[in-house]
């Protein structure tokens, strides 16, 4: 990076006092979280039950287990507990397991006072890839106990929530991606725990209209992410439609917001077990904070207008979440029209849930409110595919850069 006044850090040394003042008044309007409930570290370890030579553990990145306990001969409970409570019901978990010599084990996946969402994805070491438990491998019972025969030997096999992606694996997408189209790199602040925050900025650096994305808000939400590199692989395309957008548009990407939620397995907070995603206003955690100065340093002051800003998460279901307020949600509006390309093409896929802007302290609330964008909450159902969150979230790129296009905005 440059260090004349056009670079990213000039332009935030520029707006660092509109952001101070927008911080306030935006926190002022919003409504207030409650303050985070102590979290409670996850131990890291090794639990050996010699005399079946059966073995867990939880060392690795992203994994998350409580315990282990023997309940019978091949039979074994493992605690799947949250960082904190109260917390949204999404009970992710991540171990190794192997044994000694070869044997069938039963293990059960124990919830506390949460139901299961997540079907286990499996891998052995050795074998190239993950793939989602089978049927005769998982069944989850009328009892709502979630249970999984495994066939080991000395060969770890990692069990996680979801099939799982790491914070190397994504700065590696990053640095690829800039690297191909051009773009910057740039550490924009620290988590909590001093992990890096970065942003992937590409495009045109003088352009009139940024278009925002972000993502990884809550660590369990895999199939977001997956469309969230889809959607930024789309706009970062080589051909004629994706290098007119570059020429007319810059764009930011903030894919990973919460790392060490990421690497302790969270189910949802970061690492003072803040849902960061009810932090937009509060700005009361260093990653919120982080994230508003680096798009508030690309907005220039007001010199550069957030033309469209989408926030990509998983839930049940696809479903898109919109602020009930926004003008471009009426027909001949820049989302309405994109929300109806989608639904033209995916019929029924994927539906609109508007709500007020007022209602919370989330990101399509708070960049509504704070810049007038046209927002939306991307979610992508748990159980999506790979293929079809990757062909939706394709087409939803390349529709949005053909709706900004006829927009008319001059390179």
């Amino acid at each position: 990076m440059t260090s004349n006044d056009s670079s990213w850090g000039g332009r935030r040394r520029r707006a660092c006092g509109a952001l101070l003042l927008l911080l306030a008044c935006v926190a002022a309007a919003a409504v207030q979280a409650s303050a985070p409930a102590a979290v409670a570290p996850q131990a890291r370890g090794v639990w050996r039950f010699a005399d079946d030579g059966v073995v867990f553990d939880n060392r690795q990145e992203g994994a998350r287990l409580g315990g282990v306990r023997r309940a019978g001969d091949g039979r074994y409970g493992v605690a799947v507990t949250p960082e904190t409570q109260p917390i949204n019901p999404s009970p992710w978990y991540g171990f190794r397991v192997a044994a000694q010599r070869p044997r069938t084990v039963e293990i059960a996946l124990d919830y506390g006072a949460f139901r299961h969402r997540y079907r286990p994805w499996l891998r052995r070491a050795g074998e190239p890839g993950w793939r989602a438990a089978g049927g005769d491998e998982f069944a989850l019972g009328d009892d709502g106990v979630a249970r999984l025969t495994l066939a080991l030997d000395d060969r770890a096999v990692e069990v996680f929530a979801q099939q799982p992606i790491g914070i190397g694996e994504v700065e590696r997408w990053s640095a690829a991606l800039a690297a191909r189209v051009g773009g910057q790199v740039e550490t924009i602040g620290r988590s909590v725990q001093g992990r890096p925050l970065q942003a992937l900025a590409f495009g045109e650096p003088a352009a009139p209209d940024l278009v925002l994305v972000l993502g990884r808000q809550h660590p369990p939400e895999i199939t977001g992410m997956r469309a969230l590199l889809a959607f930024v692989d789309a706009l970062a395309g080589d051909d004629a439609r994706a290098r007119d957008f570059r020429a007319r548009h810059r764009v930011l990407v903030l894919p990973l917001l919460n790392p060490d939620g990421v690497a302790e397995g969270h189910w949802r907070g970061n690492a003072n077990g803040a849902d960061l995603n009810r932090d937009w206003g509060p700005f009361r955690e260093p990653e919120t904070r982080a994230a508003a100065a680096a798009i508030a340093a690309q907005l220039d002051g007001g010199a550069r207008r957030l033309a469209f800003a989408v926030d990509f998460h998983s839930t049940w279901y696809d479903i898109l979440y919109t602020v009930t307020e926004d003008p471009s949600r009426a027909p001949g509006g820049l989302l309405r029209g994109w929300m109806d390309d989608l639904q033209t093409r995916f019929p029924e896929r994927i539906r609109e849930r508007p709500g007020p802007a007022g209602a919370s302290a989330v990101f399509k609330n708070w960049a509504f409110r704070a810049y007038g964008a046209p927002v939306a909450t991307y979610e992508v159902g748990d159980a999506t595919g790979e293929a079809e969150t990757a062909e939706l979230a394709r087409f939803a790129a390349e529709r949005l850069m053909a709706r900004l296009a006829a927009q008319g905005t001059t390179p």
